[in-house]
């Protein structure tokens, strides 16, 4: 293995994935913490885009109803999708090629962390009160230039508190990819095939009904499964 790809590989995810993840909550809200987006722009990045667009797609999907309404912290499914999208593609570049068995078992080792997300943000909104007082205590002292700086201390906590998940979430998922994957075989193997293929799809499309109430949310469901359907059928014509 090269040690100096590797850790570019891993610098890579963690810049780009901690950089869009402050769209989620942070700042600008146009959408590009989505996983339909931020898993292929990792996949631009590590050079596998075929595989990034089916999964983001497939995230985009499981996590349809995260949505972030009023004072609600839902989970984090940018966290989640960034280490899942790291994990899978730094296991193609650096261990052996990806098949639908390690896309799934990344899904079922990654999924959990959009709760230590959740629990991230919620921390990150308690520790900002501090800065909005600082705030209204610079306004008051007529201090513009802490005032320009606190929403920058701001982005810097998300960003390093969404860097500090993924690098340890996906090295230790890499590590687990690369131990488990060459344990699957026989029924097992095609356990997870069919898991990959047609489960975790499914319980997306279940979870995407959740929201057709919500006409962006069903459009944004449509492409994405649209977007799987693609992506698989190109994956099986390889």
């Amino acid at each position: 293995m090269d040690v100096g790809a590797f850790a570019t590989d891993i610098g890579l995810v963690t810049v780009a994935g901690s950089a869009l993840g402050l769209d989620r909550r942070a700042a600008f809200q146009v959408m590009v913490s989505q996983p339909i987006v931020v898993v292929p722009v990792l996949g631009l990045l590590l050079g596998n885009l075929q595989v990034a667009v089916w999964l983001g797609a497939v995230l985009q999907l499981l996590w349809m109803s995260s949505l972030l309404v009023g004072a609600s912290v839902p989970p984090n499914e940018t966290v989640a999708s960034v280490a899942i999208g790291g994990m899978v593609l730094m296991f193609g570049r650096h261990v052996q090629p990806i098949d639908m068995p390690v896309l799934a078992l990344a899904i079922l080792i990654g999924a959990p962390l959009s709760h230590v997300g959740r629990w991230v943000d919620v921390s990150l909104d308690r520790a900002n009160l501090h800065l909005a007082d600082l705030a209204d205590e610079a306004a008051r002292a007529e201090r513009p230039a802490l005032l320009n700086r606190l929403p920058l201390i701001g982005l810097l906590r998300t960003f390093l508190a969404t860097a500090m998940i993924v690098v340890p979430a996906v090295l230790a998922g890499l590590g687990l990819l690369a131990w488990l994957r060459p344990l699957l075989s026989g029924a097992l193997l095609r356990s997870f095939e069919v898991i990959a293929v047609y489960f975790i799809p499914a319980l997306g499309m279940a979870v995407s009904l959740s929201t057709v109430r919500r006409r962006r949310a069903l459009l944004l469901a449509a492409v994405a499964f649209a977007t799987v359907w693609f992506a698989t059928w190109q994956m099986e014509m390889r």
